[in-house]
């Protein structure tokens, strides 16, 4: 043999590992007619990030070459990018795969095959190792002719979800392709390593996508969760990417840390899955770990919703190298390195499943059974919910239900809860005695007796507290009519005449706010009740809130489309009720022509935004300004503050975050402009940093310090930090607050008891003012979740919500977060109160002695 010869074969030996893609086996040789993603990108997986529509367009290309790939769209993200889904079978398995997704219900409780493997991938878009492993997975799958994959193919059904969260992606893939050289720097200092706020991770709208399973809040959750009841996979895998100076983790996870509700026997095939992963992984010398960090117990990430769902959830962490290439304590790691690991991972759990897919198939035939067994062990009937006189919230949460194959039944007769009597129509009833009864418990029941100390994320969500929705659990069913099985959105019940005087909406209904956005954005002139009223309407005599809407058709302009179809039409669209009054004339309460039904003037306003700031919290805060109201929200780059004349904006809004970057300088404007009749909205951090201002406080508590006491602490082991360090926080928990109903910024509420969600540790002062505090925290503060003895007395009693007056304007320091993920909707109205009836505050200073 010729030294030239020689070295072709060698060259030739490592082209063709290099052409399998990192992580697939060295012995992989591609079908030719099926194409690689190189082929499709122009570069080898690794060298660069692909974009969304790179790897979209490949795998159409990978679907039309092969017959063993289906590929479907099934939706679209906020940025109009498509959601695809792939399903990977043996041709003639394909040919009948409508016919397996119909059945899929019943095999799932029969305990009848094929088992499905979901494979899901880069639900952060900035952990983009996913993607391309997921387009890599799909190749192998597609184009190899190894005998181990022609069995997975004949006796598997695998569904890959290649990109969960496409936007983000997008924004991740553009910043460090942006930024990589001829020669990718190592540096983790360099600007590549380093995205720009808010970065890759979170969805169009800023949004967590992987705690979105539960609430379903985004497109790209409901379209998978369409897809997922129908399959109702055995297998499920959460692939993501964790700091660069780590290893490499996957289940089982922390045990105590797991959700109480999951069976054992989980856990148990999920150890047996993790063998198969741990002697991938040690066939290529890569490091790892299983039992520590990472938990199970939020139902609303992608590797518990399925625990609790009948499948096992797997989540992957890979060490990220958040770019091209990035120095580490563990070596100079590359972008194909953590591919690899995502592949071979990928590959152990379709081994895995294949080897163990008896077991699987039993394990949900046993889970769904078992479900129904400790429904009539727990003796219980099921729960009924009311709408609390607000349809729209109702529906909300039903259609949520519905979203997750949850069995809701309509009332035959009337029903109370919590003492108030609720018409049939009023009300619905959730079976316990159904398969998905786990979820339903997990999803409704508050808890406050927790088995750990410590979460991963949010320790409650109670889902019916989250909605401010009266809930009762039952022994015994009530008179029970059909099954619910589709929920359109409520009709308004009273709509405007024409030929009225005035018309008047409601505050307490949940699209009313909307409803003010339109109608001040069009220019109409609105007033607002600051009293109870009663008057006669075209439905007879009707009391209406504090805070319900005025439409007077004297004082409208000229200009203006007639408020009745104005009123009309957005009735129908944010589906409120609108009264039409013949006269101006209150039976009590003030006239429509008082002082104490005031106009409510138009609001612009604007929320800081930059490195720094939580661009989860501010994402909530704008996708409710975007979709539920409708209205623009002006951004404002914290770092060019100075040079922005704040005098523009009715309100300015601070979301939750690190403030300690405002200069002195800008902190001052800020106060300046509250003293010149601006309104402050600062929530939850943002509400405690803004006491710090230069601006009139009366405080009568001293500043909080870490130690009041002034004495040394107790000695502590060090190995007890973590533990203690976990109980102190407040990770995300449902707390009591008691409202001020008479307040301005509690119009709308009838009641003085109401559940809000906290997070943070952050607690508000006390003010020499007795009307400033429109909630406190209740004594028995915890509603759900895990709070620390500790840390519930030093809440009790405290301002939770407080409106100050300084100068012409007005400080609102919110401590809870009203928008949480968009599914408190609850306290949303809290949140609309304080940007439209902020301005109907007055002062409340008493007269000196």
């Amino acid at each position: 043999m010729t030294f030239r010869l020689l070295m072709m074969l060698t060259l030739l030996g490592t082209f063709s590992i290099q052409a399998a893609g990192p992580g697939l086996p060295a012995s992989f040789e591609p079908r030719p007619d099926v194409p690689a993603p190189a082929d499709s990108w122009g570069f080898e997986p690794g060298q660069w990030h692909p974009r969304h529509d790179q790897i979209a367009t490949y795998l159409a290309q990978l679907a039309a070459a092969s017959d063993r790939v289906d590929i479907q769209t099934i939706g679209q993200t906020h940025g109009l990018r498509p959601l695809q889904l792939l399903t990977i079978a043996a041709p003639e398995r394909l040919a009948e795969l409508a016919t397996l997704r119909a059945d899929r219900q019943r095999a799932s409780e029969a305990g009848d095959g094929p088992a499905v493997v979901w494979l899901g991938y880069a639900v952060h878009g900035n952990e983009a190792s996913a993607a391309t492993a997921a387009a890599l997975t799909a190749w192998y799958l597609a184009a190899s002719d190894d005998p181990e994959v022609a069995t997975w193919l004949q006796d598997l059904v695998i569904v890959i979800e290649p990109v969960l969260n496409p936007d983000g992606l997008d924004r991740f893939a553009h910043w460090v392709n942006m930024h990589r050289g001829r020669h990718p720097v190592a540096d983790p200092a360099d600007r590549e390593h380093l995205e720009a706020w808010p970065n890759g991770r979170t969805n169009y709208y800023w949004f967590d996508l992987n705690r979105d399973w539960l609430p379903l809040v985004h497109p790209e959750s409901r379209a998978r969760m369409a897809w997922l009841q129908q399959w109702r996979p055995h297998v499920v895998t959460d692939v993501h990417e964790m700091g660069p100076n780590t290893t490499y983790f996957f289940q089982p996870g922390v045990p105590e840390r797991n959700n109480p509700l999951t069976p054992a026997r989980n856990y148990e095939l999920t150890r047996k899955i993790a063998e198969f992963h741990g002697r991938m992984l040690d066939q290529a010398g890569e490091p790892y770990f299983t039992r520590e960090l990472f938990d199970d117990y939020y139902a609303g990430k992608g590797s518990t919703y399925p625990d609790l769902t009948g499948g096992i959830g797997i989540l992957f962490e890979q060490a990220s190298v958040r770019g091209h290439v990035q120095d580490t304590v563990y070596g100079t790691r590359h972008f194909k390195e953590a591919i690899a690991n995502q592949v071979r991972t990928s590959l152990s759990t379709l081994q895995a499943s294949h080897a163990l897919a008896d077991e699987l198939v039993d394990y949900q035939r046993e889970f769904f059974a078992g479900a129904l067994e400790q429904a009539r062990a727990d003796r219980l009937a099921g729960w009924v919910l009311g709408d609390g006189g607000d349809p729209q919230r109702a529906r909300r949460l039903l259609e949520l239900l519905l979203a997750h194959g949850i069995e809701v039944r309509q009332l035959d007769e009337p029903v109370s809860i919590g003492g108030d009597l609720h018409d049939a129509e009023q009300a619905w009833f959730i079976p316990a005695s159904q398969v998905h009864y786990r979820l339903v418990r997990s999803m409704l029941e508050p808890i406050t007796d927790l088995p750990m100390e410590t979460f991963y994320d949010v320790s409650t969500w109670p889902l019916a507290m989250s909605h401010g929705l009266p809930l009762a659990s039952l022994r015994r069913a009530p008179a029970l009519g059909a099954r619910l099985t589709a929920d359109a959105s409520p009709q308004p019940r009273s709509g405007p005449v024409s030929d009225a005087l005035a018309w008047l909406v409601p505050w307490d209904q949940h699209g009313a706010a909307g409803v003010l956005a339109a109608l001040l954005q069009d220019g109409y002139r609105v007033q607002a009740s600051v009293d109870p009223l009663q008057i006669a309407t075209t439905n007879g005599q009707r009391t209406f809130s504090r805070g319900s809407l005025v439409l007077h058709r004297g004082l409208q302009p000229d200009d203006l489309e007639p408020v009745a179809d104005t009123l009309e039409a957005l009735a129908a669209r944010h589906g409120v009720d609108v009264f039409s009054v013949p006269g101006g004339l209150a039976l009590s309460g003030p006239d429509l022509g008082s002082p104490s039904v005031p106009v409510v003037r138009p609001v612009r306003p604007a929320m800081l935004v930059g490195n720094g700031l939580r661009a989860t919290h501010a994402g909530y805060i704008w996708h409710w300004f975007d979709t539920e109201l409708e209205m623009p929200l002006v951004q404002l780059e914290h770092d060019r503050l100075w040079r922005t004349e704040l005098g523009e904006y009715t309100h300015i809004i601070l979301p939750d975050g690190n403030y300690e970057w405002l200069s002195a300088a800008l902190a001052d404007r800020l106060a300046a402009y509250v003293r010149s009749g601006g309104i402050l909205l600062a929530a939850r951090s943002a509400a405690a940093w803004v006491e710090g201002l230069a601006l009139d406080w009366s405080f009568v508590d001293a500043e909080e310090t870490d130690n009041d006491n002034g004495q040394a602490p107790a000695r502590r082991a060090y190995g007890d930090f973590q533990a203690d360090f976990a109980r102190q926080l407040i990770g995300g928990s449902a707390l009591n607050i008691k409202l001020d109903p008479s307040h301005p910024l509690a119009f709308g509420y009838d009641r003085a008891d109401m559940v809000v969600f906290r997070r943070g540790r952050h607690r508000l002062r006390q003010v020499d003012n007795a009307y400033v505090n429109v909630a406190v925290y209740a004594d028995d503060v915890l509603a759900s979740g895990f709070l620390s003895p500790q840390t519930a007395e030093r809440l009790a009693g405290t301002p939770a919500l407080s409106a100050t007056r300084h100068g012409s304007g007005l400080v609102v320091r919110m401590a809870d977060d009203y928008l949480f993920r968009r599914y408190w909707a609850g306290s949303e109205r809290l949140f609309a109160n304080a940007l439209f009836f902020g301005q109907l505050v007055r002062g409340t200073e008493l007269p000196a002695d």
